[in-house]
């Protein structure tokens, strides 16, 4: 589709008038991603819903080392890490794996479990999907002990927690916690931006690429602080969002033919937000043509559909 200049040219018109339309229809999105089937609460939409703060229990702990003072430290929506004595411990869950072997010889509820360790540091993983492949990660890092039993006490645990359907983050209407990011389109609004065929390709639970031979648009859902002041160094120009929501939009300095829409969708306490970010990205550039009016176009697609939600 952006090989055209003449096929850019309209399309920078349509997406001129959606940037400012009203919400847009909420009919079903049909993915073409394929998954292999997870079962009971280890499905993606089910991962989405547990807080990895909430799965280290007294038990958990107790069994690893010695209870310590601080609290667990939340790096996002799906991954809190934790020291217990001398070891470092993160629970990452539906996280991206890489070279996750085609067959394991230990599972745990169903799923296959490997191991994977350094020096220092031990990874156990339990594969959810093979296409995608994702997972739930357990690692424990120690400078002078054996990492891997504490990492398999981890694993062990969480699994089993999520199984009884245990450490669900709370209900709450308006939250993107539960939101699947493939969804956050719908299938005719992806074609205004990017043509016919676009593909959606999950990174993690909370990250999704809708990928053409010609350019991508990509969806994340985030926790963190304000995007208001995170791109500042940036110098982004302001958006005002189809739900009045205020965006900024920059050209990321590393990748110039890149551009990015970020939001703040809803406040949380101690100054924190949960945030939407969204990018379009051509393959081949054409001059003239600014990749922000695509990447706009997309954001106010998803601002749209999330007024809804």
């Amino acid at each position: 589709m952006f090989r055209s200049a003449r096929v850019w040219t309209v399309a920078v018109v349509v997406l001129a008038v959606a940037g400012c339309a009203g919400p847009t229809d909420q009919g079903k999105s049909v993915s073409n991603r394929r998954t292999v089937k997870a079962t009971g609460s280890f499905t993606l939409d089910g991962l989405r819903t547990v807080d990895p703060c909430a799965l280290y229990t007294d038990e958990l702990i107790s069994s690893i080392g010695k209870k310590p003072s601080d609290l667990p430290d939340r790096n996002g929506y799906s991954e809190c890490r934790h020291d217990v004595s001398e070891f470092r411990l993160a629970i990452k869950l539906g996280d991206d794996l890489i070279g996750a072997p085609k067959q394991t010889s230990k599972t745990l509820a169903g799923l296959g479990v490997y191991e994977t360790r350094t020096s220092t540091s031990c990874l156990q993983t339990a594969i959810v999907t093979r296409d995608p492949e994702l997972g739930i990660i357990a690692q424990a890092g120690a400078d002078s002990a054996d990492p891997c039993p504490a990492a398999t006490k981890v694993l062990e645990s969480v699994v089993k927690q999520i199984a009884e359907g245990k450490a669900k983050y709370p209900e709450t209407k308006g939250s993107l916690v539960g939101l699947d990011p493939c969804a956050a389109m719908e299938d005719k609004d992806i074609t205004q931006v990017l043509g016919d065929g676009a593909k959606k390709q999950p990174s993690d639970i909370r990250y999704c690429r809708f990928v053409t031979k010609s350019a991508y648009i990509a969806v994340q859902y985030s926790m963190g602080r304000d995007p208001a002041t995170t791109t500042k160094s940036n110098n982004p120009t302001k958006f005002a969002l189809p739900d009045k929501k205020d965006a900024y939009v920059y050209k990321p300095e590393v990748a110039p033919n890149k551009c990015q829409v970020e939001w703040a969708h809803r406040a949380l306490e101690a100054n924190f937000t949960e945030n939407v970010s969204v990018a379009f990205e051509p393959v081949d550039p054409t001059p003239g043509i600014d990749p922000c009016t695509f990447a706009k176009g997309a954001a106010g697609y998803v601002s749209a559909k999330l007024a809804k939600a």
